[in-house]
């Protein structure tokens, strides 16, 4: 009995990970290359346009920052927010630039500031869109 509690107990932990959204473990692991510095694995989570109006190497530093600012990439507290917990302007919006395809994920960011992403699903892989740092009250009043 102990055997199958064990088993139980270890399947349970192991797949906690797996019920992260695919749009969560993509922030997630592209916060990782940035602490690691690697600036092309971080640019191949962006999509092209957002890359041409942003410096790779200062997002790579902000990324970093906001990582060790918290003591590590799970302490982001990385969420994805359905449309159904999002503002509806904000949702309405995104359906207009990107149909049925985002996703919206946030994280912690430091102590006052909360990171917005957008994430969209493509043919092949997810991207990052858009991205921008807004403070805990501008998140709770206008995007919650």
């Amino acid at each position: 009995m102990r055997k199958i509690t064990a088993l139980l107990v270890s399947s349970v932990f192991l797949l906690t990970g797996c019920f992260n959204p695919a749009s969560v473990s993509v922030v997630e692991d592209m916060y990782g290359q940035a602490l690691m510095e690697n600036e092309a694995a971080v640019a191949a989570y962006f999509s092209e346009e957002f890359l041409s109006e942003h410096s790779i190497e200062e997002l790579v530093e902000e990324l970093a920052a906001q990582v060790r600012s918290v003591e590590g990439v799970k302490l982001l507290n990385a969420i994805e927010l359905t449309d159904k917990r999002l503002n509806p302007e904000i949702v309405e919006e995104l359906d207009e630039m990107y149909g049925e395809r985002w996703h919206y994920v946030v994280n912690d960011a430091g102590e006052e500031d909360i990171m917005t992403w957008v994430v969209l699903k493509t043919s092949s892989q997810y991207e990052i869109v858009e991205a921008e740092k807004v403070t805990n009250e501008y998140y709770n009043e206008s995007i919650k």
